[in-house]
């Protein structure tokens, strides 16, 4: 469906930046979504902390990343399946009522001093596992609403928002938890995700795209691997995807434990810190929203990636505060290019049938976080955590580096070649 002839009502919202919210229902799925990444980074700040406090190991912190993200690797492709066959608002709707159900089984269980490590790997696992059956119904939904036209801006906005939340996630986290500890947080953001099921009460249906015919689970799985493979622009993608997720973000896992037993701040600073490269991947997503479009989308998604792993690189070497703080600003900004063309190039090129798998494959890559969380953690055991940092970041610069050169679709796509690209 085009944002041009979505039907309902039009909101006199001019300007490029912006003009994806003149779709009626956008603003729903938008407001959503910032409230889920802020949650999701404030969650994620809060125990990771309270774990640190605990139990004085980078490897005890990198689990909680870990356990936050294996689901994406075991079931990625599957969630994939359900989004192509099962109404997409419905899934966005359940999926609020699980989290507010673990969050506050979390919060209850750290107020009446009985949270163990033990409920945190089942419990941290339960919201991931959330999170890898929401996104690819979430993003096939964008693309619903807003079509071929609209769908980068629509991403952008959508990253906008999640930067926003990645800033504002652990500055909440680090001025709550001193004051109400990891309950009382995970209890606030229990309530919050009832409010999330209200506003998604009034999006509309989203109908699933089937082919004809009704194939077995494992034919669809085998048949959305296969189409993501044999297009080269969606191949690359998912390669440049597992690098990233493997040996580029799981520095986030170490920030808390750079900042702790390097810079020597407390919560509040570390959170600030935390939020640093969400501030420079805002600033980057209103500057590729207020584009009437991303022309050379391949090469910015390419050396977007590299700019931000190189920023981790020379993050690791920083003893100072606001050096730290500007080099995670630096990465920010080439997460946002990053992830806002990431999903916009895979939904540009695929077909309406296989939207849902496709987009499976996507968190299938991504799913590849925890093993990067488990080897950055066992890194800073041996190591420490700056040194851990410098060698994962290291080898994914070599990695980007070569698969930015050998993958000549996506370095050559351009304006109106995606459609070109799509298979049968």
């Amino acid at each position: 469906m085009d944002s041009d002839r979505v039907a309902g009502v039009r909101h006199p919202l001019g300007g490029q930046t912006l003009r994806a919210f003149r779709t009626d229902g956008f603003w729903r799925i938008w407001a959503g979504s910032m409230f889920w990444y802020s949650a999701r980074w404030m969650d994620l700040f809060v125990l990771q902390w309270q774990v640190l406090v605990l139990t004085d190991s980078a490897f005890q912190v990198t689990l909680i990343g870990f356990y936050r993200m294996v689901p994406m690797f075991f079931f990625g492709l599957l969630t994939g399946l359900v989004a192509d066959h099962v109404d997409r608002r419905k899934v966005l709707l359940y999926t609020q009522l699980w989290n507010a159900a673990v969050s506050a089984s979390i919060g209850v269980l750290a107020l009446t001093g009985r949270l163990a490590l033990w409920h945190l790997a089942i419990l941290v696992t339960a919201l991931g596992f959330s999170w890898a059956v929401d996104m690819p119904s979430r993003r096939s939904a964008v693309y619903d609403m807003m079509g071929p036209r609209g769908v980068v801006n629509a991403m952008a906005l959508d990253h906008l928002g999640m930067d926003g939340a990645k800033m504002i996630g652990p500055l909440l986290g680090g001025l709550l938890w001193p004051v109400i500890g990891v309950g009382g947080c995970l209890l606030i953001l229990s309530v919050g995700y009832l409010v999330n099921f209200c506003i998604y009460l009034g999006l509309p249906p989203f109908p699933p795209v089937r082919s004809a015919g009704s194939a077995p689970v494992l034919r669809n799985l085998a048949e959305g691997l296969a189409y993501a493979i044999r297009n080269p622009v969606i191949l690359a993608v998912l390669a440049i995807t597992v690098v990233m997720n493997l040996l580029g973000f799981p520095y986030q896992n170490m920030v808390p434990v750079v900042a702790k037993k390097v810079l020597d701040l407390g919560p509040q600073l570390t959170g600030l810190l935390l939020a640093a490269d969400g501030l420079g991947a805002m600033v980057a997503a209103i500057i590729i929203a207020s584009r009437r479009d991303v022309i050379h989308k391949g090469r910015v998604f390419a050396l977007g990636s590299l700019c931000m792993i190189v920023g981790v690189f020379a993050f690791s070497f920083s003893r100072s505060y606001l050096l730290s703080f500007a080099l995670l600003f630096v990465a920010g900004c080439g997460m946002a290019c990053f992830a806002t063309l990431q999903s916009s190039l895979i939904l540009l090129s695929t077909s309406d049938t296989m939207r849902g798998r496709t987009m499976g494959t996507l968190i299938l890559a991504i799913g590849f976080g925890p093993l990067g969380a488990i080897q950055i953690g066992a890194l800073a055991l041996a190591l420490g955590a700056p040194l851990a940092i410098t060698m994962t970041a290291g080898t994914g610069i070599l990695l980007l580096a070569l698969l930015a050169w050998k993958s000549r679709a996506l370095w050559e796509l351009g304006i109106g070649k995606q459609r070109n690209r799509m298979l049968p």
